[in-house]
């Protein structure tokens, strides 16, 4: 029987930007995520990595899949629907109806008293469009931020304590998975710019190697290909590598 592994889907959390929610038109809004600055994870969002998302499946869209307005993450618990997904300069503003029903009573009624404050975006890296910068950190030190031009968003959520990132790996917690992402795209980008041509040529068609076995992994039978081209999308190879652990 085929077996596949999915794509790991990521949670960010913001904290509370301009939350307002209005019990009587049932409309909440705010921000579900900032640019510009470093988060706990090292990432930075760019304003505009939201553009085709919110484009393709955003509320104005035709699309049946829009993207989703939950309770904690739970595709199963929609709590309502965005009216509107904004880039500002600040970072990605929303406006939401909370549906007449009992869960978002019951959200409305922990908007007002504060219990309920928190937001999170559901999203998977667009890893061609993201890539490590030197920017300067909170302290005005140069550190490597990994920096989002492009995220798929799928969903945005209301949320007790915001998760700073959340896969559906098991094993490593998941911010131990992302760290370990980071380290492994830094030293093989290293490893390979000190090697001649030649050299990163042969290592280049190894990585491609791993990755062509981890994708035939799920097909018993499925051959390789014959020629491996040279892999230079390092990002892939980090999800490749630790989607095997």
């Amino acid at each position: 029987m085929k077996t596949t592994k999915s794509n790991p889907v990521y949670y960010k959390a913001i904290d509370p930007i301009s939350l307002k929610a209005d019990k009587e038109t049932r409309i909440v809004s705010g921000f579900l995520a900032a640019f510009n600055n470093i988060d706990s994870m090292g990432d930075m969002l760019i304003k505009g990595c939201f553009a085709k998302s919110i484009s393709e499946r955003g509320p104005a869209s035709s699309t049946h899949g829009k993207i989703a307005y939950l309770w904690m993450h739970q595709m199963g618990q929609p709590i309502g629907h965005f009216t509107k997904l904004e880039e500002t300069e600040e970072g990605l503003y929303f406006e939401a109806y909370v549906d007449k029903v009992e869960k978002g009573d019951e959200v409305l009624e922990q908007y007002a008293s504060g219990t309920l404050n928190q937001h999170s975006i559901g999203y998977r890296y667009v890893w061609d469009k993201c890539k490590f910068e030197t920017r300067k950190g909170p302290d005005g030190e140069d550190m490597q931020v990994f920096v989002c031009y492009e995220l798929k968003l799928f969903e945005g959520s209301v949320v007790t304590i915001g998760a700073n990132e959340n896969t559906p790996f098991t094993g490593f917690k998941s911010e131990q998975i992302e760290d370990e992402r980071k380290k492994l795209i830094r030293e093989t980008e290293a490893l390979v710019k000190d090697m001649d041509p030649e050299q990163q040529y042969k290592v280049r068609q190894l990585i491609s190697k791993h990755i062509a076995l981890h994708e035939a992994e799920g097909e018993p039978g499925k051959p390789l290909p014959t020629v491996m081209e040279p892999q230079t999308d390092y990002s892939k190879v980090a999800k490749a590598i630790l989607q095997t652990i």
